[in-house]
């Protein structure tokens, strides 16, 4: 009886080994459970953290943008747009009203000139060249004549034809050599002009005399260059100009 007893009270128990291995898989399936949350929970903290960052740097990056806006336009305004009206000066009629009035005779262009339209330069250039002895004719080869028996003597009495009552007292016989060197030179002037250092007047602003001036340049040899065959008025011009108002 008591060997009955003893050998019921220490059977072994079918099937602990198992349920001891299944318990150790759950908890190791718990564990890696644990730790893929964690990975999880993790890399969406670093995605949110930088969420964030982005959206605090746009932020700062708009207020930036938004201050620097109002500084320029309140505290430095742009200044506004200057206006200009465009005017027209003259020389009148007569040398001496010419005079009155600040114009300058222009021996490039062969005119009175109000002030803002002169460039010394180029006429100072000009008047180089004509008053050479170099020239075919020799110097200002000016004549009241196609024959050149009236040479004009010297630069006032040329400028004082303006005066003259008729068109045929203000026309002036010269070479084809001075002829292209006017339209040389005016050609200087007009580059100038382009840089904004000088302001042509309206006669020599005109398309058609820039048409006219390269045309005989590109037929230079066209005439004689020794011969009296070219000839021009002497007159005014006006000078428009843009002010500020």
């Amino acid at each position: 009886m008591w060997l009955h007893k003893l050998k019921t009270a220490y059977q072994p128990v079918f099937g602990s080994d198992a349920e001891s291995e299944a318990q150790s898989l759950a908890e190791a399936e718990a564990r890696k459970f644990e730790e893929d949350g964690h990975l999880d929970t993790t890399s969406r903290n670093w995605v949110k953290t930088i969420r964030n960052a982005i959206i605090a740097i746009a932020g700062l990056l708009c207020f930036w943008i938004l201050g620097v806006t109002a500084w320029r336009t309140t505290l430095h305004a742009r200044p506004a747009p200057v206006r200009y009206e465009q005017i027209t000066l003259e020389c009148g009629n007569t040398t001496a009203e010419a005079q009155a009035r600040g114009c300058g005779f222009d021996l490039l262009s062969h005119n009175w000139v109000p002030p803002p339209c002169m460039d010394t330069l180029t006429e100072s250039e000009y008047r180089a060249y004509v008053s050479s002895p170099e020239r075919i004719l020799g110097p200002y080869p000016y004549f009241l004549d196609q024959e050149g028996k009236q040479r004009i003597p010297d630069e006032h009495a040329f400028s004082m034809l303006a005066n003259g009552p008729t068109l045929a007292d203000q026309h002036v016989y010269t070479t084809r050599e001075e002829h292209l060197a006017h339209c040389n030179f005016l050609l200087r002037r007009t580059h100038r002009a382009a840089q904004r250092l000088v302001q042509l007047n309206d006669e020599n602003a005109a398309f058609w005399h820039t048409e006219h001036c390269l045309g005989e340049l590109r037929h230079a040899n066209k005439k004689p260059l020794d011969q009296l065959n070219e000839g021009f008025y002497v007159g005014y011009s006006p000078c428009t100009i843009k002010i500020p108002v």
